[in-house]
């Protein structure tokens, strides 16, 4: 009994034919069908992981001993991602981290944390954005050496400010010809008018 498939599919009636090619390919699309569904599947779980989120990505560089990226749980301390990084390193300015960085800040994702090491200190504590380490200038009382200590403004700019005075907006400082609209973009939260 050596019978090939085109013996057998030869003495079929042409309705079993029909039958059989119906029945080949049903077979065909459940088999693809089910390779998509099983790939989509992998693919649905990956996206609800992400959209559940119960851990955070934090970056630390700086005078750790092992800087890079660490995986957290959620409402995670600074504190917990200093130990994960296994700690401050022998270059760490630890009196500046003692006095600027706040232990239990809650981290969130994404996030970098710098810890500087120390020749790299900087100069002036506290959050760059917050503190720039002047005063508020008022540019219709200062003085020329209070001006001088502007970004951007020398003696000949201080000199210019303190002959157009008074200003009634900031604007009017580049209008009546004081400052360039970069110096006084570049000096905007130290200088105003009072």
């Amino acid at each position: 009994m050596d019978k090939t498939w085109p013996d057998v599919f030869g003495k079929m009636s042409r309705l079993d034919k029909g039958l059989a090619i119906v029945v080949v390919l049903g077979l065909t699309v459940a088999g693809v069908s089910l390779g998509r569904s099983l790939r989509d599947d992998r693919v649905q779980i990956e996206y609800l992981e992400s959209e559940t989120q119960e851990a955070i990505y934090i970056d630390i560089e700086g005078a750790v001993m092992t800087p890079g990226v660490y995986t957290l749980a959620i409402g995670a301390r600074l504190k917990d991602l200093l130990v994960a990084s296994g700690g401050y390193s022998e270059r760490a300015d630890r009196e500046y981290s003692q006095k600027n960085l706040n232990l239990a800040e809650p981290l969130k994702d994404g996030q970098k944390v710098y810890i500087p090491e120390l020749p790299n200190t900087p100069s002036v504590p506290g959050y760059a954005e917050a503190k720039s380490g002047q005063k508020m200038v008022n540019v219709n009382t200062a003085t020329a050496t209070e001006l001088d200590t502007l970004w951007g403004v020398g003696p000949s700019k201080a000199e210019k400010v303190i002959q157009n005075r008074p200003y009634g907006t900031l604007d009017e400082l580049v209008a009546k010809g004081g400052l360039t609209r970069q110096i006084l973009e570049k000096n905007q939260g130290v200088i105003g008018l009072y």
